[in-house]
């Protein structure tokens, strides 16, 4: 049996995961969840893509949180999902371009990376500082 504070925590953990607050209190015995994160066999092939259905899965909250730790969700994937695989995802549809080695940062050379969306170009001393200020930039459209 969940007590209260674990109601609330997990009330607050399906917000942040983009759930609506009252799904705790209205979920349904059975739900289709989709993959917002390809599956892959042990050899690296993908087993499942992103879009598959997962059928006839428990809704219950503790559950369904569970599986959106690993990119398991009650919606579709599409361009306006916030989740951390779709904006990864869209992140990568953009161009990593290298602009020239940044004054001071001998072995880090500055990137700029194009939006898929629109005009913006974000830039960082690395690829991984590009990709972070592109991700925010995304969290716009």
């Amino acid at each position: 049996m969940v007590g209260i504070t674990e109601r609330n925590q997990q009330k607050l953990e399906l917000a942040n995961a983009g759930f609506s607050l009252k799904y705790i209190d209205e979920w349904q015995p059975k739900t289709t969840l989709y993959r917002h994160k390809p599956s892959y066999y042990a050899t690296g092939e993908v087993s499942e893509g992103v879009g598959t259905m997962v059928k006839g899965v428990p809704g219950s909250p503790d559950y369904v949180l569970r599986k959106s730790k690993i990119g398991l969700f009650p919606w579709v994937p599409d361009d306006g999902c916030e989740c951390q695989w779709c904006v990864e995802r869209m992140a990568g549809n953009a161009k990593a371009e290298p602009v020239g080695e940044t004054p001071g940062a001998e072995s880090n050379p500055a990137v700029e990376i194009k939006c898929a969306a629109c005009d913006y170009k974000a830039s960082g001393g690395s690829k991984v500082s590009a990709m972070s200020r592109l991700k925010v930039h995304a969290e716009t459209h």
